[in-house]
């Protein structure tokens, strides 16, 4: 399984073209908060999220997936807040950062059912899909009966337009969410996650940062 993971880990990263232009992109969050992605040769810079795991997923408030992903963000978030900051940019052109920001303070209430059934009932319905997404979709249930909100960056396609463009040409992404990319504590991408991501793949991906980070410092 070890083995899987880090053959998937080194196609995901190859995938992520260098680049000699270091273009940078500023960008305000739902919450007013401004953001600076400073592209690199390998990775990505986010400000001010230096030293921090980031997540960066593309995702939408109509898409099944997406929405069952939100518990799992969640949760993370909140394990390890020291470590690993979040970032959603919603890629709907019509949406707006207030909009988002309604989103984000009612979570539980703005979540569409709907939406994920119909997921589950046009591009989901196999045995092994429904098996598979039983556990998310019970998450996501419990997710909107307990009220919480979502506790991470949420960023319209009006504000990331251009960084939007900027990561399909580098990361030769045709617009299909969810899209995932994980960065490390120095920006480098540490994996690109095309699709509905497993919590068992982000904790993994969380973990192993952790532990070559540790190794690094214990040579030091």
């Amino acid at each position: 399984m070890k083995k899987i993971f880090a053959i998937l880990v080194i196609l995901s990263t190859i995938l992520f073209s260098a680049t000699n232009d270091k273009e940078i992109f500023k960008v305000k969050t739902a919450s007013g908060k401004e953001l600076v992605f400073k592209g690199t040769d390998d990775g990505i810079i986010t400000s001010p999220y230096e030293g921090k795991i980031v997540f960066i997923e593309f995702w939408g408030t109509w898409c099944g997936p997406c929405l069952l992903s939100i518990p799992h963000h969640v949760k993370l978030q909140e394990k390890y807040k020291n470590d690993l900051r979040i970032i959603a940019i919603e890629t709907s052109p019509n949406v707006t950062n207030k909009e988002l920001l309604e989103f984000k303070n009612n979570t539980s209430k703005a979540i569409d059912m709907s939406k994920v059934n119909w997921f589950l009932q046009n591009k989901a319905s196999s045995p092994q899909a429904q098996a598979y997404l039983k556990t998310p979709v019970k998450e996501l249930q419990d997710f909107i009966k307990s009220g919480k909100k979502i506790n991470y960056d949420l960023v319209s396609s009006k504000e990331a337009g251009e960084f939007i463009n900027y990561i399909a040409q580098r990361a030769r992404w045709q617009g299909s969410i969810p899209f995932l990319i994980i960065l490390d504590k120095k920006g480098r991408v540490a994996d690109i996650i095309a699709g509905m991501p497993s919590e068992d793949r982000l904790i993994a991906n969380i973990k192993r940062i952790l532990k070559e980070e540790k190794n690094s410092n214990d040579k030091k």
